[in-house]
Formats: structure tokens, C-alpha cells, sequence
């Protein structure tokens, strides 16, 4: 994974880029990714998406598990559509640069797992994220 870790933190360096002793997590700052209440993928980060596609095409033996979060604003229900609508447009950026569907997998947790507070719009802004995990196949 530490060939993996290296080649996305090179080819991606609009993301935070994570290597957690066996996986890859890829973190895309939420305002280039979507904008708020959407889950339409901003067309500026297009580019980035393919190189990122064109590096996970490479290591065709990893797996991809797609998260979506929202804040904490809207109701529960609300949130977890959205979040599985992000998680899902982000799997069809991939796809779209022939990153197998097989190899993808999503899950929208809705505010869950909050990585910072929803009090302030900078916490919530965060918190409004899709991450990429990437782990070797079985």
C-alpha cells in the first residue's frame, strides 16, 4: 500500500491523503467536491477525479469503499439520502474513468462520524465530505 499512498499523494494533491498501515484513505476538501445541499461533483474537480482514476487503474488489485457524511443540518432521513447520493456520484466520477464497478463500494452514514463540530459553519463544512478508502482485494 505504500507504493498506492505514494503514487495518489503525488497525483492528487488537491487531497488530504492518508496511509493507514494497510489502506489509503483519500480526503477531497468538501468545497471542491460539492457544494452545499448537493450532490453534484464540482466540474473544477473533474481533472483531479481522472488522475485519481487513472492512479486506482493502476492498482487493479485494491478495492474502493466510498463513504458520504452531511452535517448535522436537516433531518435524519434527509441526510442519509444525501450522503448515499454523494457516495454514489463520487463511484460513477470513477466509472466514468473506467475504475472497475466491481471493485467499488458505497455507504452513505448520513452526519455520523463527525470530523469536526457542527456548531460552526467551518465544522459543518468539514463534516460535509465523501472519503475513499482503498484496501487490497481479498
Amino acid at each position: 500500500m505504500r507504493r498506492t499512498y505514494k503514487k495518489i499523494s503525488k497525483s492528487v494533491k488537491e487531497a488530504e491523503v492518508t496511509n493507514l498501515n494497510d489502506t489509503v484513505k483519500v480526503l477531497f476538501p468538501s468545497n471542491l467536491m460539492f457544494a452545499v445541499d448537493s450532490f453534484s461533483i464540482s466540474k473544477e474537480l473533474l481533472p483531479t477525479i481522472e488522475r485519481f482514476a487513472n492512479v486506482l487503474n493502476k492498482f487493479d488489485k485494491t478495492a474502493i469503499l466510498i463513504t458520504g457524511y452531511t452535517d448535522s443540518l436537516g433531518t435524519e432521513e434527509y441526510n442519509n439520502n444525501l450522503s448515499s447520493l454523494r457516495a454514489n456520484t463520487a463511484k460513477n466520477a470513477l466509472q466514468n474513468y473506467n475504475v472497475l464497478q466491481s471493485r467499488i463500494n458505497t455507504w452513505g452514514m448520513g452526519e455520523r462520524h463527525p470530523i469536526s463540530s457542527n456548531l460552526t459553519e467551518a465544522g459543518r463544512a468539514k463534516n460535509r465530505r465523501v472519503e475513499f478508502v482503498i484496501l487490497y482485494k481479498d
